[in-house]
């Protein structure tokens, strides 16, 4: 084991890159192209991503024949470019995740950087590892939405920020020579923001900025961002698509995603996504696993207060004090909302790693790594015991189960016995594993449940070589999902049209299985039994055609 320690150890920058390069690949891509499309956000971006593809309007933003306007135009763009540069016929969903997959990828790498810069090469391996094993990040990264890459371009920003910083601090907060190249990223990274997510991202490093301002007490070092500059280029890159938009839409763009979408979300629970402040908190040692377990030893013999006036730590806390504050008191919450804070727990626990590490084993450090490796344990026997609740209609994702407790008890296996030798690398390394073995498994397992997939096993009961593309007429389930994966229109209906609608060439009709109005006038072709991810209920579907 010593061996690899100091192998570990040798590394320079470069070589941790191309490792934390070869980690993250290994973390994110089980499962990338297997996961179905997932209800609702993935398979509408999805969707609405095709639809411009298709038409040629990169500027208006639809789902079906309706606006969708919650948010930017940045992804589209990114999943349409995807899409195209790797063929746009039939397109699976997995081309549309590729951005996602990248800036995950990109955002191991940056966390790593900002360690680096703060401390070693070592720090930023260690800080790497943790990152690419976080539990959120794995899901994100194989998704086809906004977070992953909301997630890089403030990495981008906070990046920049956390270089000035620490030259700032170094020389007594003199305004610092920044290079152009960087001033450049900062302000590149804004507008990404201001395109993917709007104001959020610009809004985490904004509020970074203000509390290094009231640490430092000073505030003309930050001209070393040259604003004026900054800006200009902000409202190049940002402007033309904003204003087209707000033209195109005739200001519905602005009642939607800001009106709507985000100060609805602030003035109040959305989607049955309310929880109290502290929420977030609660569910740290999940989503942040198996970082979290860094970050447990590293708060519990307050390692982290003692480097607390270091320039790193005080970064660290402008960056994720404000922000998080903001997101825990915001009424609607969505576990995925404060990712951008994850890289900077991440760093913080690797600065300290290696002290933390050396330092005598206590019996605290056992029970740490033990309970939270049997809370990610308990969740993935919670779902193969949900699959279960969803019998006769499921197969039971039991190899994909095994094999992650197998390769969790694996990586709980290398992090103590690196901890009792005091090797941090391994240890760091040990923590990877378990991520690998809790996001993969919980994946695969996932991906191994028809019930909840209801979609698919739509689309290839109504699919045949006389209809490879049937219009399909749906009521009880019209989910996004649906709408992706179909070859043909999907259309609304109501039993009472539904009769009409079997007149038409290569038509299907999907209705509740109670509702048997066409039963003396059409063949059943399928009946689709299982579960709603949309809403969370049952669903129990009988889909029609034409005799």
């Amino acid at each position: 084991m010593r061996a690899i320690e100091q192998w570990l150890a040798g590394l320079g920058p470069r070589g941790v890159s191309a490792l934390l390069l070869a980690v993250s690949l290994l973390m994110f891509l089980p499962g990338f192209t297997s996961l179905p499309v997932l209800d609702r956000d993935e398979a509408r971006f999805a969707q609405a991503s095709r639809q411009m593809l298709a038409s040629g309007d990169f500027i208006d933003i639809r789902f079906q024949d309706e606006p969708r306007y919650k948010k930017p135009v940045g992804i589209y763009w990114l999943q349409s470019a995807a899409v195209a540069l790797t063929g746009a016929e039939a397109a699976p969903i997995w081309k549309y995740r590729l951005p996602s997959l990248l800036a995950a990828v990109t955002s191991v790498l940056l966390t790593a950087r900002i360690a680096m810069g703060f401390g070693t090469a070592r720090a930023g391996l260690i800080a790497g590892l943790m990152m690419a094993g976080v539990f959120s990040l794995g899901m994100e990264a194989r998704l086809a939405k906004t977070d992953a890459v909301l997630l890089l371009g403030i990495l981008a920003s906070q990046a920049v920020l956390a270089q000035l910083w620490q030259v700032a601090r170094a020389q007594n907060f003199a305004r610092p020579p920044l290079p152009l190249a960087a001033v450049l990223l900062f302000w590149a990274a804004i507008s990404a923001g201001l395109l993917v997510k709007g104001p959020v991202g610009p809004m985490v490093s904004g509020l970074t900025v203000v509390a290094l301002a009231v640490i430092a007490r000073r505030l003309g070092w930050l001209m070393a961002l040259r604003p004026g500059l900054g800006l200009a280029l902000t409202a190049v890159l940002v402007l033309p698509w904003y204003i087209a938009i707000s033209v195109q839409s005739q200001g519905a763009f602005w009642a939607a995603s800001l009106g709507h979408d985000m100060i609805g979300k602030m003035a109040g629970a959305q989607e049955s996504h309310g929880a109290p402040p502290g929420t977030y908190l609660a569910l740290l040692w999940l989503t942040f696993f198996p970082a979290s377990v860094g970050l447990a030893l590293a708060l519990r013999p307050l390692w982290l207060w003692r480097h607390s006036r270091s320039t790193a730590l005080l970064f660290v806390l402008a960056w994720v004090v404000p922000g998080w504050a903001v997101f825990e008191l915001t009424p609607t919450k969505l576990t995925h909302y404060v990712l951008p804070f994850y890289p900077a727990l991440a760093v913080a626990v690797a600065l300290v790693w290696e002290d933390l590490i050396a330092a005598p084993r206590k019996l605290w450090h056992w029970l740490v790594l033990g309970a939270l490796a049997l809370l990610a344990a308990g969740v993935l026997g919670a779902i193969g015991a949900y699959a279960a609740r969803l019998a006769p209609y499921f197969t039971a994702p039991v190899g994909a189960l095994a094999l992650a407790l197998a390769v969790l008890a694996a990586g709980v296996a290398l992090a103590a016995r690196a901890m009792a030798r005091h090797l941090p690398l391994l240890a760091a390394t040990g923590l990877a594993v378990m991520g690998l073995g809790f996001s993969t498994g919980a994946v695969l397992a996932v991906s191994r449940v028809p019930a909840i997939w209801p979609a698919p096993r739509i689309v290839a009961a109504a699919v045949d070589a006389t209809c490879p593309a049937p219009t399909i007429y749906a009521q009880g389930y019209f989910e996004p999902s649906l709408v992706f994966l179909s070859p043909g229109p999907v259309r609304p209906t109501t039993p009472e049209e539904a009769a009409a609608h079997l007149a038409e060439p290569c038509a299907r009709v999907l209705l509740p299985a109670t509702d048997q109005t066409l039963a003396p006038i059409s063949t059943e072709i399928a009946r689709i039994e299982g579960l709603n991810l949309g809403t969370g209920k049952p669903v129990d579907l009988r889909l029609w055609q034409a005799r």
